[in-house]
């Protein structure tokens, strides 16, 4: 039984050490390879989109600051709170109808219609691309914003997120890897 419990804790103990390792390497990631050629494709769908929006700057602060509340619950792994916050998100959006504002709408929409917050984190990560883009667009940060990355998000494939603060609190795995990611971009 000892073995067994010693067995187990060394197998936990290898596997974090892995995880670990895995998370730091995204961290260090300069931006070269696969990952840049993505960012260039997004860039090229994000200046399309900047021209595009019929949201206004006030209505972007709004927007950003729902959208750092919904992170700050992922972060908490809270799906009733991230639920909550994009139903408002949704009713923020309820007068736009551009490309932009249907597809914010679209994944707020996914987010505030469930607790469960592996779906809410599926949705997140295409939540987070398009205010990106709206925040670009409007710049309506009036503090710095940081595009923060983690690599392990989403079953390895990667995703990003918007934070208000240059520390890692990862709303993809919440407290199992609160502060896997790096920082990929402040937007001043």
């Amino acid at each position: 039984m000892k073995k067994l419990k010693a067995m187990k804790l060394s197998i936990l103990m290898v596997s974090f050490v892995f995880a670990s390792a895995f998370c730091s390497f995204g961290q260090n990631n300069t931006g070269h390879g696969h990952d840049n050629h993505q960012d260039h494709a997004k860039q090229e769908t994000h200046d399309d989109v900047m021209h595009a929006t019929l949201i206004q700057k006030s209505q972007a602060e709004e927007i950003l600051e729902v959208y750092l509340e919904i992170k700050d619950a992922l972060v908490k792994t809270d799906g009733k709170a991230a639920s909550g916050k994009a139903a408002r998100m949704v009713e923020l959006l309820s007068d736009q109808n551009d490309d932009l504002a249907k597809k914010i709408k679209f994944d707020a929409k996914h987010i505030a219609d469930t607790k469960d917050v592996n779906h809410q984190r599926e949705h997140f990560n295409d939540l987070s691309e398009n205010v990106y883009t709206l925040i670009k667009a409007t710049q309506a940060n009036k503090t710095p914003l940081y595009k923060q990355y983690c690599p392990m998000a989403l079953n390895n494939t990667g995703a990003f997120w918007l934070a208000s603060e240059k520390e890692i609190n990862n709303p993809y795995f919440g407290d199992r890897m609160l502060h896997c990611g790096s920082v990929k971009e402040s937007l001043d």
